[in-house]
């Protein structure tokens, strides 16, 4: 028993089972990713082995309480926080076991007290012959857990026998495997409303356009389709022309004269047309799941039961949805009634909320929604009351919490989240709040690691060199080549000339974006230059020999001036080696920009529209370089196809308008209530453009200002609902004018280059001029730092809400946190500011690429919580840390293959350092992580629901809590193990942060399920790292075998 002991309460056992649980949280991600969040669950998450390893990690925990004997007083926080793990992990098993949830469905005007349960049943009730059973079982089926149970029940002699056989999740009718004598004909028809296919059996009939069409099974009056000896024939009731594409050929059929039939060509009969795309020769019509997001959102899951009594047998296949109630299905067999239904049950709650009013906010301009709320009253016998419950705003009653979770699509509903955990919740919360506390009390307490690693630090001399420059080498052709830096000289035929302070004053203008956002133009020209050209600006060089450079608020006037001259203008960029393919196809000679007329033929008809079709109807693993391209270079057509119609420009507001939505000059009908309204509208922009022609000849751009002004005035008398506040559209052209964060990468570079040089020469002359010259460069980094924290509040001020919600502000937020912790540690070693200045600037150029999007957006309303805030902006904050302690371990790493002696002390000073900086990232993402649980049980009831981007979280605590025990297990303790272990753990990081967004499915993810293939440059970082780690192991096997 011993022995059993002290295995259960080894640290190698806590390590194997912290790696095994965090392995088993990653594969069950991708399980998720690949066949539904329900595999996963089945698989891994309510799975009993998962449970006993949870158990295990839990007993393991509170053995090292005693092992190590913490019940101490100078042991507090660390005894702290290792028992909120022991709770929280208690936590979850009464939630598991105690907890309940479902949604409630209320129509305005009505009540209701029926909660839908989350998980569905299979059910089954069984009448007749004085036999009356009820079945009600909780079912797990799952694509990879098919069904394994039957019920059996005998009565008077007869054998009842219910069989769940197949379960499909996703289900869409699909061609599967049959038998030999079976066959499909794949049929694509044409009509006004597009291009469709449809399936048609051996030995079945469809309706095409009202005409009956059989395969093997002749009907008078239809066209039959029928197998031959060699081939299959048609036979029509009238002529039936068709025209072969491979051969370019046409041909008939003759009325009530049978032909043979041609496959892929163009059949028509009167408003019918069809093409026999494909004949699958030993394939039949069945299920299987749905492979793309949109028909995922369309289907529902089957489940195939085979009902038998006695020698009888009837396939049932029951439909089923999530949240939605289905009825059951009913059979009369061997002189039974049988009912079975496989759908959610209905628990009642023991009171009732009456829905008095569902409101919701839109955003200005738009369709997609602020806010919305449920005016419910609660009704409990005698006692009543109103609340109103909306996002991140809960009813709390009798035990239940209520969220606003969705609505009708009528908006005439409200579909709300009920929880009942209190238990469950509280015991957790406990949990969370004693993690925080013991990880702040071990920064504080005398005889912490921390506190113990700190102390050693500074007896050390700082003495360290580093091997960076080629960093430099490879950043700057990057830098050259940033199509964004340089400008673009185009030859055209006359001049587009706007004067510049005129183009800005029309970039102050306020207009409403596609999704309602009101902005100054100045805004919206600078994202429609960037993304059609990647420029910030565009010069034109005229057949005189004479040029002009044009910014994008000049660009963006002249187009809606002149729409027909920028329609032959070279304005959308094409790559010039992944777009080869795309010259070849609109024959013309490759350049860096083509123009609108390059992409159309003389008929109007869009080149590339085929070719892009393909492209889009890949999977994004499956396109290569030319359907990326063609995919973007789509994208940038459809753009400047909007400019040109002039539908950006909506800067007219409609005065009383219930969703204060503005609109361009291209209006059908009135929106604007006053003739004299809707006059102004329709004529002011056609005088305004003819003041700028009278402007450019006369150069007295006076009168074009003046209706400028007239337009302006219109937005703020009929728009004053919503129109910004002067400070507002300055911050924001102050905010583009700036453009600080794009700016800055350069000069960090450049810092980070010049302070490496100076911390070279520190290592062999520590004179007071290096100490001087290295202040100098720490100085500028203080400014450009300082630069950088003003655009990110003034970003925050401008979009009112912090700037931490999507890809491109939390590269940006990780950049700002690195800074701050480079000079939180920049004493302690002279290589902490050159490293944190090359990374740093590094991710404000990744930033900067085009795969990100920059644009300041409207919030959904989940988002607009506190909890979020403090959620996300600690969680990402602690990503900072953790990349410090890569880039250290980084740098060791080459320390040790270089082996010189000067470098021990450096080593054992930058392992410290990094041991501090990966605890205090720790602690962040640990706090950050439970933090968005407190966050979700706010907004919609659940505190942990195993979504993956809170599991990598998660898996990422996992990664560094078992790196920082590594000192404990002799065969891991040493520096080149936790350097080495430093750098690759980053990797979970990089997973969390960006893995998880674009290659996984989930409430976090930007993705549809179908990943994009892995960037090449992660193959060679991955390479990059195996060769140095294993060169420094060999070298420091070297050194000890010497």
């Amino acid at each position: 028993m011993q022995k059993v002991f002290k295995l259960l309460f080894s640290n190698k056992l806590t390590l194997v089972c912290l790696i095994t649980y965090g392995f088993a949280m990653a594969n069950a991600t991708f399980i998720e990713n690949d066949f539904g969040t329900p595999a996963a669950r089945g698989s891994v998450y309510d799975a009993l082995w998962f449970e006993i390893l949870q158990a295990i990690l839990g007993i393991n925990f509170i053995g090292n309480i005693f092992k190590y004997k913490l019940l101490r007083k100078e042991k507090l926080g660390v005894l702290t926080f290792h028992l909120a793990f022991i709770i929280i992990l208690a936590g979850a098993f009464v939630t598991r076991y105690a907890g309940y949830e479902g949604n409630l469905r209320i129509r305005e005007g009505s009540s209701s007290n029926e909660l839908i349960s989350l998980e569905r049943y299979f059910q089954a009730h069984i009448h007749g012959k004085s036999l009356n059973k009820e079945i009600s079982e909780k079912s797990k089926f799952t694509i990879l857990k098919q069904p394994d149970v039957s019920w059996t029940e005998e009565n008077k002699g007869d054998k009842i026998t219910i069989q769940p056989k197949e379960y499909i999740p996703d289900a869409v009718q699909s061609i599967v495997e049959g038998e030999v004598s079976d066959a499909v004909i794949e049929i694509v028809t044409a009509s006004e409303t597009g291009r469709s296919s449809i399936y048609l059996e051996k030995g079945k009939s469809r309706f095409l356009s009202g005409i009956e069409v059989t395969f093997d099974n002749p009907k008078e009056g239809a066209i039959n389709i029928k197998e031959t000896a060699n081939d299959y024939s048609i036979h029509a009731p009238n002529r039936l022309t068709y025209f072969i594409m491979a051969s370019q050929s046409s041909g008939a059929t003759e009325e009530n004269t049978e032909d043979k039939l041609q496959q892929r060509a163009l059949y028509q009969m009167g408003d019918l047309r069809f093409v026999i795309k494909d004949i699958h020769d030993g394939m039949r019509l069945g299920y299987s799941p749905a492979q793309t997001k949109k028909m995922k959102a369309q289907a529902a899951d089957l489940l195939f039961v085979d009902v038998t009594v006695n020698d009888e047998t009837e396939e049932v296949i029951l439909a089923s949805l999530s949240g939605v109630i289905t009825p059951f299905k009913n059979i009369n067999l061997g002189g039974y009634h049988i009912e079975v239904s496989y759908a959610p049950i209905i628990t009642k709650l023991p009171f009732s909320l009456f829905l008095n009013n569902f409101e919701m906010e839109k955003y200005p301009g738009s369709e997609n929604p602020s806010a919305y709320s449920s005016e419910v009253i609660v009704q409990d016998g005698d006692k009543t009351f109103p609340y109103t419950i909306f996002m991140n705003n809960v009813l709390d009653y009798r035990g239940y919490r209520f969220f606003q979770a969705s609505f009708d699509q009528d908006e005439l509903g409200t579909v709300l989240s009920v929880n009942k955990d209190r238990p469950g919740t509280i015991i957790t919360y406990i949990g969370y709040s004693l993690m925080t506390i013991g990880m702040m009390m071990t920064f504080f307490e005398r005889k912490s690691r921390f506190r113990l690693i700190s102390g050693k630090l500074s007896k050390l001399k700082a003495s360290q060199s580093v091997t960076l420059l080629a960093g430099l080498f490879f950043f700057i052709p990057l830098f050259k080549s940033n199509g964004q830096v340089l400008e673009e000289e185009q030859t055209l035929e006359r001049s587009q000339h706007i004067d510049k302070e005129h183009a800005k004053k029309f970039g102050t203008l306020l207009v409403q974006d596609m999704d309602g956002r009101l902005k100054p133009i100045n805004t919206l020209s600078s994202e429609f230059l960037r993304k059609l050209t990647r420029k910030t600006s565009y010069t034109l060089e005229m057949k005189d020999g004479s040029s002009e450079k044009m910014d994008n608020d000049q660009l963006f006037l002249a187009l809606h001036i002149d729409p027909m001259y920028w329609q032959a203008a070279p304005l959308i960029k094409i790559d010039g080696d992944a777009g080869q393919g795309i010259f070849n196809i609109i024959q013309k000679e490759q350049a860096d920009l083509v123009s609108f007329d390059d992409l159309i033929n003389m008929e109007g008809d869009y080149l590339l529209r085929n070719a892009v079709d393909k492209a889009q109807q890949k999977k994004p693993s499956e396109r290569g370089e030319l359907d990326k391209e063609l995919i973007k270079v789509d994208e940038r057509f459809n753009i400047l196809f909007q400019g040109l119609s002039g539908n950006y420009l909506k800067i007219f507001p409609a005065k009383d308008d219930p969703n204060n939505n503005w609109f361009n000059a291209n209006f059908i009908s009135n929106p604007f209530g006053a003739a004299e309204d809707s006059a102004f509208v329709r004529n002011i922009m056609k005088v305004y453009y003819m003041e700028i022609f009278k402007a450019r000849s006369s150069d007295d751009w006076t009168d074009a200002e003046l209706n400028l002004s007239y337009v302006r005035t219109f937005q703020k008398v009929m728009g004053k609902e919503i129109y910004l506040s002067d400070q507002a559209i300055t911050s924001e052209l102050w905010y583009n004018k700036l453009n600080i964060f794009n700016n800055l990468f350069p000069i960090y570079w450049l810092l980070g280059v010049y302070l490496l040089v100076i911390a070279l020469l520190k290592v062999f002359k520590n004179s007071k001029g290096t100490r001087l010259a290295y202040n100098f460069g720490v100085g500028f980094e203080m400014v450009a730092f300082f630069a950088f924290t003003f655009n990110l509040i003034l970003r925050w001020y401008i979009a009112q809400y912090p700037p931490w919600t999507n890809g491109y502000e939390m590269l940006i937020l990780v950049a700002w946190s690195l800074f701050l912790f480079g000079f939180i540690f920049y004493r302690k070693s002279d290589f902490i500011l050159p490293l944190v200045s090359l990374f740093g600037g590094t991710l404000l150029f990744v930033s900067f690429l085009d795969w990100l999007n920059p644009e300041i957006t409207n919030l959904v309303p989940v988002l607009k919580s506190y909890w979020l805030k403090i959620h996300v902006a600690i969680i990402v904050s602690s990503y900072a840390p953790l990349a410090l302690s890569a880039l250290l371990g980084f740098i060791n790493l080459i320390f040790m293959v270089v082996q010189n002696k000067r470098f021990k002390n450096p080593i054992l000073e930058l392992t410290y350092i990094s041991e501090l900086s990966m605890t205090i990232g720790l602690y962040m993402l640990a706090i950050g992580t439970f933090l968005g649980g407190v966050w979700a049980n706010e907004s919609w009831g659940r505190y942990w629901g195993w979504d993956p981007k809170e599991t990598w979280a998660l898996i990422s605590v996992i990664v560094y809590s078992v790196v920082l025990h590594f000192r404990l297990v002799p065969a891991l303790k040493g520096n080149y193990t936790f350097n080495l272990a430093s750098l690759v753990a980053f990797s979970s990081i990089v997973m969390t942060s960006f893995g998880v967004n674009y290659y996984l499915t989930g409430l976090h993810s930007y993705a549809t399920g179908d990943p994009v293939p892995v960037p090449t440059f992660v193959y060679y970082v991955a390479a990059l790292i195996v060769v140095l780690g294993s060169t420094a192991y060999y070298r420091e096997s070297s050194k000890t075998n010497k």
